[in-house]
């Protein structure tokens, strides 16, 4: 009886330590195990897991913290389709602390540059800080997936065809060289290297170049790393022969084709806009219509002032695309193409919710209450395809620069610092 009492009060012992860890590391293991069991289930399944976390909890609130608007119009939609859910705007909150009132869904406004500190100290002290977040960045994203504290819930069925799931990509966007047609004519621009500003054998360089800095706008950063990788060179060495009428020789200032043309093209940027929506918004300002080229979403067309037409009417994309535009065909690259990735917190309080909202922004459903009808946005379930007129988001692989996580990651101090020493000589950085 001893030894027994003995082998059950170290077995105890063993336990209690395991809690007090499990206490200490907060509910990071009951998180993924729950995400892994919310694969495996039916939609019923889950949607009866997420009901009892609310009825286990009745103050409990779920936050959805994003970079993108999209994700307020899409759990508002999937908390009508919920009876045990309420939605609120922490906007709206913020005006009016009792918006919140009777309300247990929660989505919440993040800009990438202050959110990305909160997300760090949240890992750091393994705290609380959203049930559900959509964020961008390839390396600040990969460094909390590496570290478990932001995981993938990847939804199982006929319905969902995706090809990016570790991490999960929810959402893909693209940047592009725009610009009011009535001005610059939307056959201006042909060549990547006119944005450079010299002359090609038969072209002319293009000077007015409108970009925000790199330094403050992650995405843009990205793509200038991405225009020194292997496939970006290859496309801007083919554009090069045709532009300059000869081939490109390597030369001892730059490790390769990429490096020439980021430090080229920084030279040649004009403008240098804090936000690309305010951009696009006033490319048709008369102060504005000089013939600047804009590298900005595709999807803030939305909000151009040169068109009265609702992204759901079927003139959409003919009077977007006359009032202003791009050329799609540009030797080289027409733009850049990076994710939105997402992701559970390992800290969540409400997993099954995040997975079943989750599962719910990559239905047909759910991508259409978040951003369906507008140009620019392009559903990582390939089974929803673009908006008519804009090409699928296959097409544009092909076409542009792509974000690639590893080799940005691969490069990011070598690369990053050369950006920075071009940004010094600029007034960006002024």
């Amino acid at each position: 009886m001893k030894k027994l009492f003995a082998i059950l009060l170290t077995v105890a012992l063993i336990v209690s330590a395991v809690c007090v860890l499990a206490a200490c590391n907060g509910n990071k293991t009951d998180v993924a195990a729950a995400i892994e069991a919310a694969e495996k289930m039916t939609l019923e399944e889950l949607e009866a897991a997420s009901k009892k976390e609310f009825e286990d909890n009745p103050d409990a609130v779920f936050n959805a913290d994003s970079l993108t608007s999209g994700i307020k119009k899409a759990l508002s939609a999937f908390a009508e389709k919920y009876d045990w859910l309420n939605f609120a705007n922490s906007e709206d909150v913020k005006e009016n602390p009792d918006a919140l009132k009777g309300k247990n869904a929660v989505y919440n406004s993040k800009k990438g540059s202050e959110y990305q500190p909160k997300l760090t100290a949240a890992k750091k002290s393994n705290a609380y800080i959203a049930d559900f977040v959509m964020i961008q960045d390839a390396s600040f994203v990969d460094s909390l997936v590496k570290d478990k504290f932001l995981l993938s819930y990847v939804p199982q069925g006929s319905e969902f065809q995706l090809s990016e799931t570790n991490p999960l990509v929810g959402v893909t966007f693209n940047k592009v060289f725009m610009y009011n047609n009535s001005v610059v004519g939307k056959d201006q621009l042909k060549n990547v290297w006119q944005l450079t500003g010299k002359d090609g054998s038969t072209l002319k360089g293009i000077d007015k170049v409108s970009y925000q800095s790199p330094l403050g706008e992650d995405v843009n950063m990205s793509f200038l790393i991405m225009l020194t990788s292997p496939d970006a060179c290859e496309k801007l060495t083919k554009a090069y022969k045709s532009y300059f009428g000869q081939d490109y020789v390597k030369e001892a200032d730059y490790e390769n084709i990429g490096y020439k043309f980021v430090a080229e093209f920084i030279k040649n940027v004009e403008y240098w806009h804090k936000s690309d929506s305010t951009e696009v918004k006033e490319i048709n300002n008369e102060d504005k219509k000089d013939g600047r080229v804009v590298f900005a979403g595709l999807c803030k067309l939305k909000d151009y002032p040169g068109y009265k037409v609702e992204p759901s009417d079927p003139s959409y994309y003919k009077e977007v695309v006359s009032a202003a535009g791009w050329n799609q065909d540009v030797e080289g690259f027409p733009g850049f193409v990076y994710n939105m990735w997402t992701l559970i917190p390992s800290t969540a309080k409400l997993p099954y919710t995040a997975c079943l909202f989750t599962r719910y922004l990559l239905t047909k459903d759910g991508y259409s209450a978040g951003w369906g009808g507008v140009l620019g946005y392009y559903s990582a379930n390939s089974k929803i395809g673009s908006v008519d007129g804009d090409p699928s988001l296959a097409k544009w692989k092909e076409m542009a620069v792509v974000e690639d996580v590893a080799y940005i990651n691969s490069v990011y101090g070598s690369v990053s610092k050369f950006i920075n020493q071009q940004m010094s000589t600029t007034s960006a950085a002024k």
